[in-house]
């Protein structure tokens, strides 16, 4: 790279480093938002001695209560302290990715965690602290462990653990694991070393090993717990249902899922444009590395496929994977198969990442809306005006019954801990597949709960926004519960978006 590419190069990134560490600043008035509010709702319940899935419902894995059950810990449930951990953990995540890619220069070690910082924080409020986010750190520790030259027991011990732990977050988040083993094994072939028993005993046993820790450490608890039953029963009920719900909360029906997958992967939620670098630094690094580097990028691009809803976040370890392998577009350590390559190379390789910067990485919807002086406008601003009625109402021993998902109920909740009065947390189970006999029965178990509790305020979110299940066999009509409120609540608080009840 000649002296003004990279002094060019180094104005950038500069300005770039310099945009980072603003709107990482702003973020920190960010409130909790989207699936934060009843992710850290779940972990109030847990710190007041509630076992997830024995006492409340919920088809989230284990994994998940735990991090947030962490984060609520070292937060407790603070704005302000979430957003710093959010911070902590992505500085932890860009370290461990400058240290993984150092072998292929400095520009590509500097680059790539400051696109991801940047592309992270383009999401905004919503995209903070979701679970694919947090698997990062495994992602990010595995590369760090496995672009290096060769592996032995205790990097392969170490390679299971990490994607071990990532599956009690994400069961398919393991899938990443692949590439490690394909190359481990390609590399065994080629030491002539290959065989079966060596394959069991070099590769298969300490991956399995590690992966099995946390995976058996989980059933462990739940067992103890008596929580294993129960979302065993979640798992083979409610999740076939649940993963027939895509993207636009929508039934989509068994003869048209094929071509609704198939549309929707090429996509990639916007970030194709990153094929281009990360094709370039593909052919420049004809190596082990870069070549693995490639095949996480790929398998994360099938990830949102597994579930066949393709919410942005599921994109999160794509980005941060493309962005790794689109970095090396800028490194100097080429490895072409021409001893001399055309002197056009390195300023192409290095503008067309830059153009892809400029198209594709932009400031946050929310941080724009901060430096204008506007308002943040999320769920956050409803779940005010209900935090404020009930911290006026909410006496001792007052139990709250939400109707909602994340429409800021539980956030409001949440600040005011708010005891729940059923084990459903979420409303939107009612209103799909309604014909199917366990849905009727998820029906008929609330309306027994909520009989049997009558809390004295339930909060129903009917904004334009609440993610209400559209297409065959959904519905919006409850009529159990509909008879109920009739019969026993009144309204205290309508508004537009939501309404309160209190119980007559």
């Amino acid at each position: 790279m000649s002296n003004n590419l990279q002094r060019i190069t180094t104005i950038v990134f500069v300005l770039l480093a310099a945009l980072l560490l603003t709107q990482a600043a702003f973020s920190l008035q960010w409130p909790i938002a989207h699936d934060e509010a009843p992710l850290f709702y779940e972990a109030f319940l847990m710190q007041n001695g509630q076992i997830p899935y024995k006492d409340f419902f919920d088809f989230q894995m284990p994994g998940s209560f735990f991090a947030y059950y962490i984060l609520g810990i070292l937060s407790n449930f603070g704005p302000l302290r979430i957003r710093i951990l959010d911070l902590i953990l992505l500085a932890a995540i860009s370290t461990i990715t400058y240290f993984a890619l150092r072998r292929f220069g400095k520009f590509t070690a500097i680059a790539a965690p400051i696109l991801f910082t940047l592309k992270y924080l383009q999401g905004g409020p919503n995209l903070s602290l979701q679970r694919e986010y947090i698997i990062l750190i495994f992602i990010s520790l595995s590369i760090w462990i496995g672009v290096t030259d060769s592996l032995n027991f205790r990097k392969r011990l170490m390679l299971g653990l990490l994607y071990g732990l990532a599956a009690t977050l994400k069961p398919h988040a393991a899938l990443g694991l692949l590439p490690f083993l394909l190359f481990d094994i390609a590399d065994l072939r080629q030491r002539r070393e290959f065989s079966l028993p060596s394959l069991a005993k070099q590769i298969i046993l300490p991956v399995a090993i590690g992966f099995a820790i946390p995976v058996l450490l989980v059933i462990l608890y739940l067992t103890f717990t008596q929580s294993l039953s129960p979302l065993i029963d979640i798992i083979l009920n409610y999740v076939p249902l649940y993963t027939q719900i895509n993207g636009e909360m929508a039934i989509t029906p068994s003869a048209e899922r094929t071509a609704y997958l198939l549309n929707q992967l090429w996509r990639l939620d916007g970030s194709g444009l990153w094929l281009i670098p990360a094709g370039i630094g593909i052919y420049l690094h004809r190596n082990r590395q870069t070549y693995l580097l490639a095949s996480l990028a790929l398998i994360y691009a099938l990830y949102p496929a597994l579930t066949g809803q393709f919410f942005p976040y599921h994109y999160i370890p794509f980005i941060y994977t493309i962005i790794l392998v689109a970095s090396l577009s800028l490194s100097s350590n080429y490895q072409l198969p021409i001893t001399n390559p055309p002197s056009f190379i390195f300023p192409l390789s290095s503008f067309i990442l830059l153009a892809t910067i400029l198209i594709t990485v932009k400031p946050s919807q929310t941080f724009l809306r901060q430096i204008q002086g506007k308002d943040i406008v999320i769920a956050a601003d409803r779940a005010a005006q209900i935090s404020a009625f009930l911290e006026k109402n909410l006496e001792p021993g007052d139990q709250v019954q939400p109707l909602d998902w994340t429409g800021g109920s539980l956030l409001a909740m949440l600040e005011n801990r708010a005891p729940i009065a059923t084990s459903y947390v979420f409303d939107f189970y009612f209103y799909h597949h309604i014909s199917n006999p366990y849905i009727q029965s998820l029906r008929a178990d609330f309306m027994t709960q909520l009989s049997e509790s009558k809390p004295r305020f339930i909060i129903e979110v009917t904004a334009i926004d609440k993610p209400w299940v559209s297409g065959e066999d959904t519905s919006r009509d409850f009529p159990e519960l509909r008879a109920f409120l009739n019969e026993y609540y009144s309204v205290t608080m309508g508004k537009e978006d939501y309404i309160i009840y209190e119980r007559r």
